[in-house]
This record gives C-alpha cells, structure tokens and sequence, in this order.
C-alpha cells in the first residue's frame, strides 16, 4: 500500500469518507479508504504492483471473449451498449485512427469495426487479456501502460477511455500523454463513473460507481472538467444518458452481496433485472437525470480546440 496526494490539486490534506469492502468480487477482507479533496480518491492505495490482486482471473470484465459466450439477453446487451459507444464518437468523426485505452478484450474496437472507416489499436494493461483481444478479435493491441507504449506525437484522430481513468494512478499524468498522441484537431471521449449522480446518493457506500479497490478515483462533471483543463483539453460535449440501468442493477448487486443475500434469491432477482421488459420499464426513472448530468455515469468529450459546447 502507499500514500498520495489529490491528484487534482496536489493538496495532501482530505476529509474521510468511506472504508469499503470489495463488495463486487465479495472480499469482505479487502478493504478500501475514500477520503475528499478537490477529488474523491482512496488513500492510502494499493501500488501499481498490488493492483493485479484486485483483477483475477474471475473479473467479469475478462469473461467477454468469444470463447466465454454470454447469454443472450447479456450479448444484446453488450452489443447496444457498444453501438452507443460508437455514437459518441461518430457524431464528431467518422474515420481515422483510434486507439482505446484501456481495451480489454476489444469488444469495443470489434464494435467500431461497423461504424465507419477506422485504423483502430489499443492499449491493455493485462498481458492475458490483451492476448485475447489479439487472437479471438485480431486486434492491434499493445501490452502494458500507455506511457509504456511510447506513440509518437500526433498519431492518433480518436483516443477513448471507457472506464479506465478511474483505476489510473496519476489520471492527470496520462491525460497530458493523451494531449501529446491526439492530432491537432483529434478527441478524447471518455467515460467515468458520476459522483454527481442520483444513484450515488441513493446507494452511498454500495453504489456501484466507487467499485473499491479498482477505483482509484471518482469523478463529477466539474471536477473531470478541471483535470482536462489542466492537461491541455477543452470540454465539448457532455452527457450521462448512458448505462443508467446497468450501474442501477449492479448496485443493487452490490448491496446483495454485501448485506449477503442468498445465492439463489440473488440469481433470480438479477435474473429478472436484466430482463428487457423491466429495462424498458425503468426508461421513465432516468430521463431526467440524464438530462441535468445527474444519470449514474458520465462520458465526456474534450478537444485540443475550442469547440462549441454541447451538454446532453
């Protein structure tokens, strides 16, 4: 473990928050301090070494490959949530060169494939499941941290990060390495859990957005905003009409798990969540705090430029 500062305001001094458990993965042992300075962020830390404790092999976000088929409910609904992704990025560029940080298993970049003319990489930190996105979606993808990867100045039209910046150690240290590979006129889009958001202050300590001990950080739209401003960037877009029931569903999972629920009530009733006629009926819950920046995850869209500014 080791200790930090805000990596927003470099300050060493923060207001306690929360001790968490690693309610996801159901390591009650683990256990994971939020305090509060300009950033919400957990101090002291695991080291960058420590981390890989944190991702085993049983990580879901791992389980995606072509050789490990979710259901069918469940792919139609990664393949949504991926055609959504998309969209973020084509209403602002329709072709170049992408790179994803941050890739995991490609499904993302496999997506992307379908929605335009694309050179597209990607940048995964785990050597194994880069491996996957490599063999199962023959996918350009470099093994280990960006800085590591050392792309020369203005390689790239797109640069994504979709769920990443808040398992980063110095998020502001990779943004200005992001500022240094985008083109003049390239974009940065990404995604963040929303501290800001409604189901933050319904859930506390089991909203799913701060996913201890993987999450580092957790952001708002104002202080995201001021960690690109400090990097180079300028905010352009803004939107949390995404992934609205799925953070739902997942922590109300993680209350489950914490509060111990039974295995079997718990498989039925995420079993019923996740059916499309309760996705379909939960439209209505977040509408509204979509459109005030209030829904559960944030994506984000800077710029090297000034651009004129779109909040949805």
């Amino acid at each position: 473990m080791e200790t930090t500062t805000c990596n927003l305001c470099g300050s060493p001094s923060a207001s306690y928050r929360y001790t968490l458990a690693d309610y996801y993965l159901q390591r009650f042992a683990v256990e994971a301090t939020l305090v509060q300075c300009s950033l919400v962020y957990q101090n002291p830390r695991p080291t960058l070494a420590e981390m890989s404790e944190h991702y085993p092999p049983e990580y879901p976000l791992y389980q995606t490959g072509k050789g490990r088929q979710p259901g069918r409910l469940l792919q139609w609904a990664y393949d949504y949530g991926m055609r959504k992704r998309g969209r973020f990025v084509t209403r602002h560029k329709q072709a170049g060169a992408l790179l994803d940080v941050g890739c995991a298993t490609g499904v993302f970049l496999d997506g992307m494939r379908r929605q335009g003319t694309w050179e597209l990489h990607g940048v995964e930190l785990t050597p194994e499941v880069a491996e996957i996105a490599r063999r199962e979606r023959a996918l350009d993808v470099f093994a280990g941290t960006l800085e590591e990867a050392s792309y020369p100045d203005q390689s790239f039209d797109v640069v994504t990060l979709w769920d990443v910046l808040e398992h980063l150690h110095d998020p502001t240290a990779t943004l200005r390495e992001i500022h240094r590979i985008l083109k003049d006129d390239g974009l940065l889009v990404i995604r963040v859990p929303n501290l800001a958001s409604w189901d933050a202050q319904w859930f506390g300590r089991y909203w799913a957005g701060l996913d201890a001990p993987r999450h580092l950080y957790v952001f708002t739209p104002q202080t995201l905003a001021q960690m690109l401003q400090r990097a180079g960037f300028n905010v352009v877009d803004e939107s949390s009409a995404i992934a609205g029931y799925l953070v739902l569903v997942l922590s109300i999972h993680y209350w489950m798990n914490a509060a111990r629920v039974g295995e079997t009530a718990k498989r039925r009733l995420l079993r019923l969540l996740h059916h499309p006629v309760m996705r379909l009926l939960s439209a209505p819950i977040f509408f509204w705090p979509s459109r005030i920046l209030r829904g559960p995850v944030l994506v984000t869209t800077a710029s090297k430029k000034p651009v004129k500014r779109v909040t949805k």
